[in-house]
């Protein structure tokens, strides 16, 4: 009965390992670069997006700012235009140009509508999102969806949307702290935004969230904001009566959304888990939970998935207060995709900058204020994550082996993994190459060791000839525990 058990027991844990692997071989791979995509040149913009299709990105998400491309953003005086006309809004051009190259090179797009709102659409012209008007945001909407729509000017239809960056900071949103988060205001924003998109883009699939990760002194968490707006109260259940009333919860309608949005930061260490209504990378169960108890409460649809559309490690050097190695930023970048592809509710692994932030004039605090988490530095030196965000490579130990998940991003159709074991000072072949799934995905067996890979276009043959390319060498992988 022992032995018995024991092989269902096995039996149960290679299904569960298959399930999974195939429920992640779909995640998307989402690159965000703003100053390289959409503030810079067209000639800058094809070259970015020729790398990024080269590293093997396949989604770009792109941050439309309201005050970017609306009339007079900072009058106190709403100007006088139709708010629901797309060819009313003179600031659209960079952002044509990159949807217009970005699906072309066959990319998909994720469009984040969001702040800075126009100081004339705050409560009061006070501006810094001061409550953004629900009802000009919804006309906003109306107006990038209907432009992006694929009927307006020749422009190619965006078919994923998603609203308001990281509304639980105040810095995006206000007036909000971590004890009273701004969600009313949000509720409203959404609603609006997502009634327009519906209306001017038929089939849009709309996002809601896109939060910060962790709860500040400033800020509330991702789980503390979604309750608030959402008009939960902390054991998810509804807010009722007076509660319900000064919460602005009294008409409350079912939020008709098709996805979750987190920017699941995590800190420079492996497998880091935070406290509290924080939703970091390795305690996203924490947010799939929530949203099951919110769906439950009849909040928003059942089973939403869960997006990772913002994601990167700081190194340093060069950012001395917040990064880690630049060793440890391409092993943590690969562990990270692995546990997104192998959890099947989250739909998404994402890379915030191909460049690092240039340094900032001022004090050291303010020189380093912006992100280092690119793939080069700023002067354009590839970082060892460069290589290792194009072919990842993770060694779990399992007793006296190792399963090695991997990937071969970079081209389409058939690619292959000669897997190499460390033996001494040299590297030997360990068994014939691996045939990777359509998105490059490996996962296999091997003996106990630390390992690397060669990436192919052939499944066997020499590195070069006919027909067969090298495509390059992954980091190498010690075991860790599984």
């Amino acid at each position: 009965m022992r032995k018995l058990v024991g092989v269902l027991s096995i039996l149960a844990f290679t299904l569960t390992s298959v399930q999974s692997a195939a429920a992640g071989s779909t995640q998307w791979s989402i690159f965000e670069d703003a100053a390289h995509l959409v503030f810079t040149s067209p000639e800058q913009r094809s070259a970015t997006l020729a790398e990024l299709r080269g590293l093997g990105a396949d989604t770009i998400r792109v941050q439309l700012g309201w005050s970017s491309v609306a009339p007079n953003p900072k009058s106190r005086r709403r100007p006088s235009f139709d708010a629901r006309d797309p060819a009313a809004y003179p600031g659209f051009a960079p952002y044509d140009d990159l949807v217009a190259r970005a699906t072309a090179d066959g990319f998909r797009v994720l469009i984040t509508i969001t702040g800075d709102a126009p100081r004339w659409a705050t409560a009061g012209s006070r501006g810094r999102n001061y409550k953004p008007s629900a009802s000009a945001f919804g006309a906003f909407a109306a107006a990038v969806g209907r432009r992006y729509s694929g009927a307006f000017s020749g422009l190619p239809k965006v078919s994923y949307w998603s609203i308001w960056n990281e509304p639980n900071l105040p810095r995006f949103l206000r007036p909000q702290s971590a004890r009273s988060p701004a969600g009313a205001v949000y509720r409203g924003l959404v609603n609006a935004a997502v009634s327009s998109l519906r209306a001017t883009n038929p089939g849009a699939k709309v996002f809601g969230g896109e939060f910060e990760p962790v709860h500040t002194r400033v800020g509330a968490g991702p789980l503390g904001f979604i309750r608030s707006w959402l008009c939960l109260d902390k054991r998810y259940r509804l807010l009722r009566g007076g509660v319900a009333r000064r919460a602005g919860c009294r008409k409350f309608r079912k939020v008709r959304l098709d996805g979750l949005a987190i920017h699941a930061y995590t800190r420079p260490i492996s497998r880091y888990r935070p406290k509290g209504d924080s939703v970091t990378l390795y305690v996203i169960r924490r947010l799939a939970r929530a949203l099951d108890l919110a769906a439950r409460a009849n909040r928003i649809p059942r089973r939403l998935p869960i997006f990772n559309t913002e994601f990167g490690i700081q190194t340093n050097p060069p950012d001395p207060f917040q990064g880690g190695s630049l060793s440890r930023q391409a092993k943590i970048i690969n562990e990270s995709e692995e546990f997104s592809y192998r959890y099947s509710r989250l739909k998404s692994f994402a890379q915030y900058l191909l460049y690092d932030d240039p340094r900032r004039p001022g004090p050291a605090f303010v020189r380093w204020s912006g992100f280092q988490s690119g793939l080069r530095f700023a002067s354009g030196k590839k970082k060892p994550a460069y290589d290792a965000y194009r072919f990842p490579i993770v060694v779990h130990r399992r007793g006296g082996h190792v399963r090695i998940w991997g990937r071969v991003r970079p081209g389409e159709g058939d690619r292959f993994a000669q897997l190499q074991r460390k033996r001494g000072k040299r590297y030997v072949n360990a068994g014939a190459r691996v045939k990777t799934n359509a998105l490059g995905y490996f996962n296999v067996n091997r003996p106990l060791g630390t390992y690397r890979f060669l990436a192919y276009t052939s499944p066997s043959g020499a590195s070069s000839g006919a027909g067969v390319t090298l495509l390059g060498k992954s980091r190498t992988a010690k075991p860790i525990p599984w």
